[in-house]
C-alpha cells in the first residue's frame, strides 16, 4: 500500500466557521481581482487552503502555500460539467455569499462541507487529493490524477446519481493547474 495521496474528509460546518478554510461548497473567499471573473451558470465546488495539506504532501506534488479552488461551468445549465481551477498565492480578500444561488439546478449547495485532510492510498475510492484514479477501466495509463472526488462518499448530496467518480486531471505537462480537465467515470 503506497501512501502518496491526501484523503479527503467532510463535515457540516456550523455557523460562524472561519470562511477562508478548506471546504466544498459555501462562501468562496477569493482574491478581489476575480470578483467579476465568472460565467453566469459557473459554480463553487471547493476551495482548499494549501497549508492544510502541507504535512500530507511530502513530494511538494501541490504547492503549500495559498489557495486552490475549483469552480465548474455547467455549461448552460446543461449539466455538462467543466473544470475552473485556480491558484491565488496571496491571501484572499473578498467572501462571494450564496456564489451557488442563481445557476439552475445548483441553487441547494450553498451548504458548507469542512474539509479535514489524512494521508491515503493512492488508489482509495474515497474523495481524495493526488495518486491514481481508482477503478481505471482503460488500458492505458491514466494522466496526473489532481483530485478525485466520490459524489456517494459523503452527505453533500452533490451529484449523488453518480455511482463513480468525478475525475480532476492535471494539464498536459502533469503539473498544470491552469489546464485542468474533468472526467466523469461510472462504475
Amino acid at each position: 500500500m503506497t501512501k502518496s495521496a491526501i484523503g479527503i474528509r467532510v463535515k457540516k460546518a456550523v455557523e460562524g466557521y472561519d470562511l477562508g478554510a478548506s471546504k466544498f461548497f459555501g462562501t468562496p473567499t477569493i482574491p478581489l481581482i476575480w470578483e467579476n471573473d465568472f460565467y453566469e451558470d459557473e459554480i463553487f465546488l471547493c476551495q482548499i487552503r494549501l497549508s492544510d495539506i502541507a504535512p500530507f504532501d511530502p513530494h511538494n506534488q501541490l504547492p503549500h502555500s495559498g489557495y486552490l479552488y475549483i469552480f465548474l461551468h455547467t455549461e448552460n445549465g446543461n449539466y455538462e460539467l467543466r473544470a475552473d481551477v485556480r491558484y491565488a498565492a496571496e491571501v484572499p480578500e473578498l467572501a462571494l455569499d450564496d456564489f451557488n444561488a442563481a445557476v439552475e439546478g445548483y441553487e441547494s449547495y450553498n451548504q458548507a462541507y469542512l474539509m479535514e485532510f489524512y494521508e491515503a492510498d493512492e488508489s482509495s475510492t474515497a474523495t481524495r487529493l493526488l495518486g491514481v484514479p481508482s477503478d481505471w477501466p482503460y488500458e492505458e495509463d491514466p494522466p496526473k490524477l489532481l483530485m478525485q472526488f466520490d459524489p456517494l462518499d459523503s452527505e453533500m448530496g452533490f451529484l449523488d446519481y453518480i455511482d463513480g467518480f468525478l475525475y480532476f486531471f492535471f494539464g498536459k505537462d502533469g503539473s498544470d493547474l491552469s489546464e485542468v480537465w474533468l472526467k466523469e467515470e461510472y462504475t
